[in-house]
Order: C-alpha cells, then structure tokens, then sequence
C-alpha cells in the first residue's frame, strides 16, 4: 500500500468575500495520476496553486509528505519536491531551449557538470535533444509544453502539478504530451496531478479523478468507477 504523498484537510481560499475553495478533502499516494476535473471557473487552478503555495490559503491544512504546509514550514524547500507545468508554458523567450530547462538548477546554484548531465539526460528523455540550441518562438506548442514538461523535473520532484497542460494543444500534441507523462509516472516514479476540464485525460491517463465544482469536490473514486 502506498503512502499519501499529499493530505489536503478542509482547504479553503477566499478573496476578500469571494470565496472559490469551499472545504477541500483530497489526499493524493505516491505514484499516483490523479485528475481534478470540472469547469472552467470551478477553482480547479487556485487549488493547485494552494498546493505549493503560490496562493496562500485562506483556512485548511496541506501535509507533503508528512510535513504541514504553513507559516512556519520552509516552503522553499518544499517546493523543490513539486514541478509545475503550466497551460502557457512560461518558457522565456530570450533563452534557449536549453537554458529554459537549466533555470531552476542555476537558481539552486548547481555545479556546472551536474547541470549539463541533468539538462542533456532530459532534453534526450522528452525528445527535444536536437532542439536544445532553439529559441521557444522557434517551437510548436507541444514541444514548448516538452520543455516546460522538462524543466519542472530538472529539480528531481516527488511530483508534477499540470495545471490545463494539454488544453493549448492540437489532438496530436495532447496524445503526446499525456504519452509522456504516463511514461514518467512509470519510469521516474512520480506523482502527477492534473486539473483539467478535457475528459480524454481521464481515460487515458489517471487511476483515480476527483471532480470539482464551484469550490468543492463533489465526488472523488476510481476510474473505473
């Protein structure tokens, strides 16, 4: 039986009287794909954004691997478990592709050796190796969303936010993109959550989905189910 990665206890996130997350009880396994489906405007991306604290939440408690998320938890280094990949790939457009995946490390001060080892190991892993010297203008969307995919495991993280990362993308691309991240699942051992409002991904990637509507969970099981 696997651990719970991520315990999310009564989660709530308010602006000023608007209230989008309204009590959230989701707790995510190690190795899991889990899908948070349901409409645009739901609160499906600030509840992902919760997770690792880009937004603050309002009430509730966060546990990552048996660590509570608050004030007084050392989020930055918290976060160096959690990749992120965005719908808009929030590459930068004046760095190479190359560049692009060797942020974060550069931001943790990694030695130079070990960067290049990282960076080239996963250019060759998502398949953009011949692409590393490419500018993003350069790039069709599913390769920007392979960098993006790229840099947000330079880290090493114990699991992937997707936050809408297929939703910019042709049917062909999607196919893709979701092939890979079932693959890293598979091979790296990662966690992956992904919020979404395209059905397809539930069928062909997750174990388990939760579905989410106006600020609640409203049913959480299996697939199958």
């Amino acid at each position: 039986m696997k651990n719970d990665l991520i315990k999310i206890t009564g989660l709530r996130k308010s602006y000023g009287k608007n209230e989008v997350l309204k009590g959230i009880d989701i707790n995510i396994k190690e190795e899991e794909v889990v899908v948070v489906i349901g409409p645009s405007g739901g609160g499906k991306s600030t509840f992902l954004r919760c997770i690792n604290y880009l937004e603050v939440p309002t009430g509730g408690e966060i546990v990552f691997d048996g660590i509570p998320l608050n004030g007084e938890a050392n989020i930055n280094e918290v976060r160096k478990e959690i990749g992120m990949v965005f719908q808009q790939f929030n590459l930068l457009e004046s760095r190479t592709v190359y560049e692009n995946v060797a942020l974060p490390l550069i931001l943790n001060k990694t030695d130079a050796v070990q960067m290049e080892r990282t960076v080239t190991t996963l250019l060759q892993f998502v398949g953009l190796s011949d692409k590393k010297d490419a500018y993003p203008s350069q790039l069709s969307g599913g390769q920007k969303q392979r960098v993006g995919i790229a840099r947000a495991l330079s880290t090493n993280p114990s699991i992937l936010l997707c936050d809408e990362a297929t939703s910019a993308l042709d049917p062909v691309a999607t196919e893709q993109i979701l092939q890979l991240l079932k693959r890293i699942n598979k091979e790296l051992g990662i966690t992956i959550l992904i919020v979404t409002h395209e059905i397809d991904v539930i069928q062909k990637i997750c174990n388990r989905v939760a579905v989410m509507e106006l600020g609640r969970v409203v049913e959480q099981g299996s697939v199958l189910d």
